[in-house]
């Protein structure tokens, strides 16, 4: 195990006590990377606020279920992986917002702009289920076996997604290049 297994097994355990100074290491620790990882997944920021809630209402309900603290950085993307779901199978069945987009006078900031569309639009391109082993293994940095766990399925299965997303995203981003050449 390594040290912040270690140290999130030992903040699991505290909290599973009811320690508060724990609850609060444990959100300060947390919330970003879960922020992260919902925010990534869902194009809608209101819709990853409110998944934001529910994961933490669904962690503060069931920690004391956890049986094996030291799988609580994988119980945790979990809880997260399911409320995405559900958040998705909602979005399915309503017809899509528009979206309004800020853009700043720089070229740089338009420019970073443009790579970080991109990338939205690569990722808004994957299968669901394609977008989650990306957010999981390259942007939050979980190790293929981890993202396995999470996800419920083998290792290959991991590697399988990550390889058809880089195919789609690489297409993605050659396609931006080239429209951004013509303009």
């Amino acid at each position: 195990m390594n040290d912040q297994n270690l140290h999130d097994a030992v903040l699991a355990v505290r909290c599973q006590l009811g320690e508060k100074d724990a609850w609060e290491a444990l959100v300060d620790r947390w919330h970003p990377r879960l922020w992260r990882f919902i925010s990534r997944m869902l194009s809608d920021q209101t819709a990853a606020e409110d998944v934001l809630q529910i994961v933490w209402l669904r962690v503060v309900r069931s920690l004391l279920r956890l049986r094996d603290p030291e799988r609580l950085a994988a119980w945790l993307y979990g809880i997260a992986r399911f409320a995405v779901a559900d958040q998705l199978r909602e979005q399915y069945r309503r017809p899509p917002a528009g979206q309004l987009v800020e853009v700043s006078e720089s070229d740089d900031a338009i420019e970073l702009l443009d790579i970080a569309g991109a990338i939205e639009t690569g990722l808004s391109r994957l299968h669901p289920s394609d977008r989650e082993a990306v957010v999981l293994y390259y942007l939050e940095q979980r190790p293929v076996g981890e993202v396995a766990e999470i996800c419920g399925v083998p290792s290959g299965t991991v590697k399988s997604r990550l390889h058809r997303a880089r195919c789609v995203l690489r297409e993605t981003l050659a396609s931006e290049e080239l429209e951004n050449a013509h303009k």
